[in-house]
C-alpha cells in the first residue's frame, strides 16, 4: 500500500503538468492567433485606405466636374425665383418707376379735380332762398 500514494502524488503531478502544458498551448496559441489577428487587420485596414483613396479620387474627379454645373443651374434657378418674387412684391427698378409714374399721375388728377370743383362752383347758381308768404298773397290764394 505504500506504492499507492506515491502513485496518486505521480497521477496528481502528470494531471498538474497536463493543465500547465494545455494553459501554454493555449497562451502559445492565442499569441500567434493574435500576431496573425495582427498582421491580417493591418492589411485589411491597408486595403480598406487604399480602396477609400481609390474612390476619393473618383469623387473628385466628378465633382470637378458636375458639382460647378450643377451650382450654377440652381443659382440660376434661385436668381431667376428672387427676380419674380421682387416683382411681385413692386421691388424691381421698374416697378419703382412705374410707381413714381403712377404718383406724378395721381398728383396731377389732384389737380385738375380741385380745379374742376372751382369751376362748378362758379357755374352752378345759388338756388334762390324760398319767399316768405305774405298775408296778402295768403288772402289771395284763399
Amino acid at each position: 500500500m505504500s506504492d499507492k500514494p506515491k502513485k496518486d502524488m505521480d497521477i496528481a503531478r502528470k494531471i498538474w503538468l497536463a493543465g500547465i502544458g494545455a494553459y501554454g498551448r493555449a497562451v502559445g496559441d492565442a499569441t500567434e492567433a493574435y500576431a496573425k489577428v495582427g498582421r491580417e487587420t493591418t492589411k485589411v485596414f491597408e486595403d480598406l485606405v487604399g480602396k477609400g483613396a481609390e474612390l476619393e479620387g473618383k469623387v473628385a474627379d466628378v465633382a470637378k466636374n458636375y458639382v460647378p454645373e450643377m451650382a450654377e443651374k440652381h443659382r440660376a434657378q434661385v436668381e431667376d425665383r428672387m427676380e419674380r418674387m421682387k416683382a411681385a412684391l413692386g421691388m424691381t427698378e421698374a416697378a419703382a418707376d412705374q410707381r413714381e409714374h403712377i404718383e406724378s399721375i395721381e398728383a396731377r388728377l389732384d389737380s385738375i379735380e380741385e380745379k374742376l370743383d372751382a369751376v362748378l362752383a362758379a357755374v352752378q347758381k345759388p338756388k334762390p332762398a324760398p319767399r316768405e308768404r305774405t298775408a296778402k298773397a295768403a288772402a289771395a290764394k284763399k
